[in-house]
């Protein structure tokens, strides 16, 4: 256990404490001098040092600390801080503030640049204390070590948190609570401020915390432009009504052109006075349709209206809330990896920031999300067979099964149960199947692999706790579909076997050919990576394209709804 410091004492107490009358001992006097080191060279301690360890050392249990109306949440980092520096103040002198501080309130006045807000990391407490302490340096007075005290707790507390936040986010992913407290052993944050510190880099160690990839300062930027916008006012709507197409004219018409010239999706609006739906505004409504996943018809339909009529103050908390998220992510995707974006129904390969390979994908139902995780391919199977997880056969193939008392047999299914520490192929009649209660299902459902297979002739193992991974699919109907959530959450493949073909291109031998021998085999088939594959299945609905474009998508599984609430301004 370690112990906490003896208390600082200055020299009078010092003396007073140990030192006897000189009257009485004068030989005791000039020997306790020598042993305590009282000289007249020595400073005396800083008083704001006696002032911080008296305050962290009558902290009770739980620690609960309230400095000028704001609460500490970093106390224990903050204690293993000082204690570590014999509790001499980090930001300030006897004779001013450090040049550290004022680079620290700079970077927390920039946190909106992030997406987080400067108020959660004591600005307005610690901008007081600013002022507070700038009049006493124009009366030429010491500063208090009472408000020393003060600004150090504080801007260690803030530097710890907003560490925390542009590292691993504001809030955490699996509780969505926030994140007050700090302190990852792994993250040592403590030490990164003390090396900040020596070497004066204090913003420059904020910045290194930051997501090292495109993605996530290509939403900085959108916030930026997005928040010049909204100095500029709102962007109107379009009313409700019939579809608006060419040669329409009328008031919506022109609420239509206004929309998006604020936008500047619009160039011109085709005439200030004009209410005519022309080519100009076709083609506009057209880019904006690309841009939000839509149907690029050129006609405003419902689905587009609805888009055009998102306020903009949405779309700014859009951008934070999807900043948030990448912070969650590893901050390095890797030079080579795979992303799986859900509300865009894609996947895309990335080499060294270029993209190599895309497809359309098939997702998960709400009611059966496909999860969000990074993980690595790791291997490859071919023509493989199906165990069907136990919560499907209990909602859903049960009923096929009692629906067609040839379900079984026309999908080459089978059933088995455990018989120690193995399965058993049992068989069960018709009526005895009708019997069967979802609750009272013993068995397991397999099928072999084959084309009719529901995985289809190829899967791709990411090994996760889910359960899920990428694989083909006989349902080949669903990809024309612009929404495409109709899986048990696994990823449904568009083009699998040009990405088998991409994944073990490592193999010299493992050329298209070889898959297609593989797999008109009809017999399971696996093999290992030798390089797995950094995948990562996100959940993006705001991102900038190649092209420079601004692409928004629908929350399909209302995951910006439950973060952006979680993301609402509170107090511990």
């Amino acid at each position: 256990m370690k112990l906490a410091p003896r208390p600082l004492r200055n020299d009078s107490a010092l003396f007073a404490m140990r030192c006897p009358a000189r009257s009485k001992a004068p030989w005791a006097f000039v020997l306790m001098c020598a042993l305590i080191g009282c000289t007249e060279s020595q400073p005396p301690p800083d008083p704001a040092a006696l002032e911080i360890q008296n305050r962290i050392l009558s902290v009770g249990i739980p620690p609960r600390v309230v400095m000028r109306g704001d609460s500490i949440y970093s106390f224990e980092l903050i204690r293993t801080f000082y204690e570590g520096r014999s509790y001499r103040p980090a930001w300030s002198a006897p004779d001013g503030i450090l040049p550290d501080a004022d680079s620290l309130v700079d970077a927390i006045r920039g946190a909106d640049r992030e997406g987080l807000r400067p108020q959660e990391y004591h600005l307005t407490a610690l901008e007081s204390i600013l002022i507070e302490a700038g009049r006493q340096r124009q009366r030429q007075e010491s500063l208090n070590p009472s408000i020393r005290a003060d600004l150090d707790l504080l801007l260690t507390d803030a530097f710890l948190l907003f560490a925390s936040h542009l590292l691993e986010g504001r809030i955490d992913h699996d509780s969505l609570q926030v994140r007050w407290f700090v302190g990852r052993n792994d993250l040592q944050l403590d030490t990164l401020l003390e090396q900040s510190l020596q070497s004066r880099r204090i913003k420059e160690s904020l910045q290194a915390l930051l997501p090292r990839h495109s993605l996530y300062s290509d939403l900085r930027e959108l916030l930026s432009s997005f928040n010049a916008m909204a100095r500029r006012g709102r962007w109107g709507t379009v009313p409700a009504g019939p579809p608006l197409k060419g040669g329409d004219i009328g008031r919506r018409v022109f609420a239509l052109k206004n929309r998006l010239w604020f936008s500047s999706e619009l160039v011109s609006r085709s005439g200030a006075g004009s209410d005519e739906f022309d080519s100009t505004l076709a083609d506009a409504v057209r880019g904006f349709q690309k841009r939000h996943g839509l149907e690029a018809s050129g006609v405003a339909d419902s689905a587009s209206i609805v888009a055009l009529n998102v306020p903009l103050e949405d779309r700014i908390e859009q951008i934070k809330i999807n900043m948030e998220r990448w912070r969650w992510m590893p901050h390095t995707l890797g030079r080579r990896h795979m992303r799986v974006n859900i509300p865009d129904f894609k996947l895309t390969v990335s080499e060294d920031g270029r993209e190599v390979m895309s497809m359309k994908l098939v997702l998960g139902l709400p009611d059966w999300q496909t999860p969000v995780f990074s993980s690595a391919m790791n291997q490859v199977l071919f023509n493989w067979h199906w165990l069907a997880p136990k919560d499907i056969v209990e909602k859903e193939l049960i009923n096929y099964m009692k629906a067609d008392s040839n379900y079984l047999r026309s999908n080459e299914m089978s059933l088995w149960r455990q018989s120690g520490d193995s399965l058993m192929k049992i068989k069960l009649r018709p009526d005895e199947i009708a019997l069967i209660q979802p609750k009272d299902i013993d068995f397991r459902l397999r099928q072999e692999g084959g084309p009719q297979n529901i995985m289809g002739q190829v899967k791709f193992l990411i090994p996760n706790k889910y359960s899920v991974y990428l694989h083909d699919t006989p349902y080949r109907d669903d990809f024309p579909k612009s929404v495409r959530m109709l899986s048990h959450g696994c990823i449904r493949l568009e083009k699998p076997f040009d990405l088998a073909e991409y994944v073990l291109r490592e193999f010299p031998d493992w050329r298209r050919e070889k898959i297609d021998t593989i797999v008109a085999r009809k017999t399971e088939y696996s093999i290992f990576l030798k390089n797995p594959i950094p995948v990562h299945i996100v959940y993006c609905t705001v991102w900038k394209e190649r092209d420079g474009s601004v692409q928004f998508r629908d929350d399909c599984y209302g995951l910006d709804r439950r973060l952006g609430a979680a993301l609402l301004p509170q107090r511990k």
